[in-house]
């Protein structure tokens, strides 16, 4: 609970620090959120139109919690902080019931401390949710064959909790192939189980496959598990050609930076890198878990199975779209847990060893701080290093006049991006007759100075009034030129920088009134 409500605390401090990202506008309007009036059959209608790449779970949601809540960002993003937590609590219970308690202590604040996980506690986006129902499911379905849990009712929670992953993001086929492997190769009951190890007797001399680990006790309770699984799955069939159909989607590279498709290498070690707080030191653990598949123990049997199941997946369809770069690695998030959880079955072999365990932990906290600080979230989530453009609008809402010129540049979000519901700043300054000129600075950086002071004279040329904004540690070069360019033919009328880190400036002409 302590390692919960401290999450939870940091995680609503800073709910209203960002704007937010051009795909969180995409969530809120297909959810419904800039409409008067929505209903579910809309969600859907918006889902094949425009976001065809998406399945609709983490969508029905947002309706639900923007009718109860409300449509405010600050509000939205309280269900991704629901659902971190869940997860949490989630990989608590896991590794409670798998490996041991202490396995359980050490997976929820590993989780709660790794930093790429963090950033996705604020978009309002579905990745919280996507590592919830991952997790609730890798626990109901290893409830099923190691605990013998033949009930009606939990078939029923197992194809629930199929459905919900499969309907939360379209990765999740990554590790339910994974599962439903597993569950074909190392859970075969009874006479099955005999022909099957038959069958693979070559393969097995050859390849070195590890010996069956957990075995369902009755045939019919391995059917009843498998149908439950195969149920769930047929039923995103129906949302298949549209799945297709948005592939072009997220094919293809961003609109600022050099953008490069992660080849086969580099997505094994982004993933292995961004799970584990980018310390290599940590794949000791993942070895000593490797030896624990060798002696049929449960968890590690499935967990690997799955992670290398899911990598191959990643692969395979990287190769075929090019969907995925550095800055979408948020697709690998539902990996993480698995790493971790691999981890902490390591970890339980140097129980002994009480004080070498608790400081293999403090240095997971450690290099989690010091891979946040050195990497900086907005390699990932790009509204975390850009100007603050919701707090200006805020601050400046009673002062702003028809015509009014909103000049800067932004490292982080560039707000001249567009989706079909229009741009962030659309949603922000719709009720502001005024202009935005904010750019980014991977445009300017490509621009000598006489280029950017030449593009600044065109762009304030007639303005009576330009707002000058800009994050105080940014670029002292385009400062200058900004200041510079205005000074020829504005009077700079004041300087506000009560809000944190960023500095307002108003200049007009022909002088201040």
């Amino acid at each position: 609970m302590v390692v919960i409500l401290a999450t939870f605390a940091l995680a609503t401090r800073l709910l209203d620090d960002y704007p937010i990202l051009p795909d969180g506008l995409r969530s809120i309007a297909t959810a419904g959120g800039l409409e008067a009036e929505s209903d579910l059959r809309s969600v859907f209608e918006k889902l094949t139109d425009v976001s065809q790449q998406h399945v609709p779970g983490y969508f029905l949601a947002l309706f639900v919690w923007g009718k109860i809540a409300g449509w405010d960002p600050l509000l939205l993003r309280t269900l991704s902080v629901f659902f971190g937590i869940l997860s949490l609590a989630l990989i608590f219970r896991l590794a409670r019931d798998f490996v041991s308690r202490e396995a359980g202590f050490f997976s929820i604040v590993m989780l709660a401390s790794l930093s790429f996980y963090n950033l996705w506690y604020l978009p309002v986006r579905m990745y919280t949710l996507f590592v919830a129902t991952g997790l609730w499911l890798l626990w109901i379905y290893l409830r099923a064959v190691v605990h013998n849990r033949t009930s009606p009712g939990h078939y029923a929670f197992l194809f629930l909790a199929c459905i919900l992953f499969l309907y939360s993001q379209i990765f999740s086929l990554a590790v339910g192939l994974g599962l439903a492997l597993h569950h074909l190769l190392f859970n075969l009951p009874g006479s099955a189980r005999a022909e099957r190890s038959r069958y693979f007797a070559r393969a097995r001399r050859s390849i070195s496959l590890p010996p069956s680990g957990v075995v369902a006790a009755k045939s019919r309770h391995w059917l009843f598990v498998a149908a439950a699984g195969a149920l769930a799955g047929l039923t995103i069939l129906p949302w298949l050609s549209t799945l297709l159909t948005g592939t072009a989607e997220i094919a293809g590279g961003e609109e600022f930076g050099d953008i490069r498709v992660l080849n086969p290498v580099e997505t094994v070690t982004t993933i292995l890198s961004l799970s584990m707080n980018a310390s290599i030191l940590f794949l000791g653990l993942l070895a000593l878990s490797v030896r624990q598949v060798w002696k049929k123990e449960p968890l590690s049997l499935a967990l690997w199975t799955i992670l290398i199941t899911a990598i191959a997946f990643y692969v395979a369809v990287n190769r075929a779209t090019g969907a995925i770069d550095l800055h979408r690695s948020r697709y690998f998030v539902v990996l993480f847990p698995i790493v971790i959880l691999l981890l902490n079955v390591g970890l339980a072999q140097l129980n002994r060893w009480k004080l070498v365990s608790l400081g293999i932990l403090l240095f997971w906290i450690a290099s989690g701080l010091l891979y946040q600080r050195r990497v900086g979230a907005d390699i990932f989530v790009r509204s975390y290093n850009t100007i603050p453009i919701h707090l200006v609008e805020r601050h400046l809402r009673e002062d702003l006049q028809p015509g009014d010129l909103l000049a800067g540049w932004s490292g982080g979000l560039s707000f001249e991006y567009r989706t079909p519901y229009g741009g962030v700043i659309d949603y922000y300054f719709a009720d502001h007759p005024v202009d935005i000129g904010i750019q980014h600075t991977y445009v300017l950086q490509q621009l000598s100075d006489a280029e950017i002071s030449a593009t600044l004279a065109e762009r304030f040329a007639g303005r009576r009034r330009i707002w000058l904004t800009y994050e105080l540690d940014n670029t002292a070069r385009f400062q200058e030129l900004y200041q510079d360019a205005l000074a020829l033919t504005h009077l700079r009328c004041f300087r506000d920088r009560t809000l944190a880190k960023v500095s307002i400036e108003l200049y007009q002409r022909p002088g201040c009134d």
